[in-house]
């Protein structure tokens, strides 16, 4: 665990002077001295990481006692603190220092920061994760698509297909693919053959893009918060959802297509790609926080226009940029 080892020098609290009783020689008694020299970023940690902050003093001796608080309780009585905070937020630490001549203090200002993780599909790795072309590419449709998974090295966050129907029809049978395709062509591309494609960018690379229905997770028995994500539209799915394709119908005025994302504690959390003419047009952050403590999030779609087999606008939408607590 990363250790802030904070360097001190020069700025040196006021002396004072005593004199003994009892003494047939003056004796001068001078306070401690705590020596720091430093800037609030040096005393800013993570949740877990241990600070440690090692003052220099003058004036002390073996007798000497030291005391650290922190909201009203002792949290350290050596010269050096060795501490792990474990909420995030603003922490006052105070620094008595005493000797027989008296005290002298010291105040830290701690920031603790929430130890946060961002999947982001960056890299070597997810670009491999890439297929060419975007419908019935080798990598999503091809004799080893029942292979295609993707898992996130440092929070261990997962996906890939659905298999839903056995593997043979490959990303059709739903699930989740890396992409980088931008392509802002609604008019004419809200066809399949653009399913892995998005209106716009937000400004990274790659990203990830479900269709149908979906589950991301961890590994078993891991659970954390996904504090947010970014979620946008297809060019697909919104090409459909604003001018219809003779099968579904446009929802610039009215009707709903609404993402349901649902923790594997039961809980779920709705967001609207279209509703009475509001259509979600790119990327948003997306607050997941209310679902809690997770090992998997499922994707569901449904919508207001509907057919014997389900709703009828294509059931795509994009995500990037997951931010895991730790």
């Amino acid at each position: 665990m990363k250790k802030y080892l904070l360097a001190f020098a020069v700025l040196a609290m006021s002396m004072a002077v005593f004199t003994a009783c009892g003494s047939d020689d003056d004796e001068e008694l001078l306070l401690p001295v705590i020596t720091a020299n430093f800037s609030e970023a040096d005393l800013t940690v993570k949740e877990g990481e241990t600070l440690v902050i090692e003052p220099k003093y003058a004036n002390v001796d073996e007798k000497t006692t030291y005391e650290w608080t922190c909201r009203d309780a002792i949290i350290s009585k050596e010269p050096k603190l060795t501490y792990i905070f474990y909420e995030y937020g603003t922490y006052a630490v105070r620094l008595k220092v005493t000797t027989k001549a008296g005290t002298s203090q010291q105040d830290f200002r701690i920031t603790v920061n929430e130890n946060l993780m961002i999947v982001d599909f960056e890299g070597e790795y997810w670009n491999g994760l890439i297929d060419n072309i975007q419908y019935n590419g080798p990598l999503l449709y091809g004799e080893k698509a029942t292979e295609y998974a993707w898992s996130d090295s440092i929070t261990g966050l997962s996906g890939g297909l659905t298999l839903a129907w056995g593997g043979s029809f490959g990303y059709s049978e739903g699930g989740t693919a890396i992409s980088n395709y931008v392509d802002n062509n609604i008019q004419n591309h809200a066809t399949y053959d653009y399913q892995l494609s998005v209106p716009a960018s937000n400004g990274s690379k790659n990203f990830a893009v479900v269709y149908c229905n979906a589950t991301i997770k961890f590994p078993e028995g891991v659970n954390h918060v996904i504090k947010s994500m970014q979620i946008g539209p297809t060019t697909y799915e919104l090409g459909v959802v604003m001018n219809g394709d003779g099968y579904a119908a446009s929802l610039a005025q009215e009707g709903n297509f609404t993402l349901t994302i649902t923790a594997n504690n039961g809980k779920t959390l709705d967001v609207d790609m279209a509703r009475d003419g509001v259509i979600l047009q790119t990327w948003k952050e997306v607050d997941l926080t209310s679902l809690g403590e997770v090992n998997s999030l499922t994707f569901t779609m449904d919508g207001s226009d509907q057919s014997d087999y389900g709703v009828k606008h294509p059931k795509y939408f994009a995500f990037d940029n997951v931010v895991v607590k730790f």
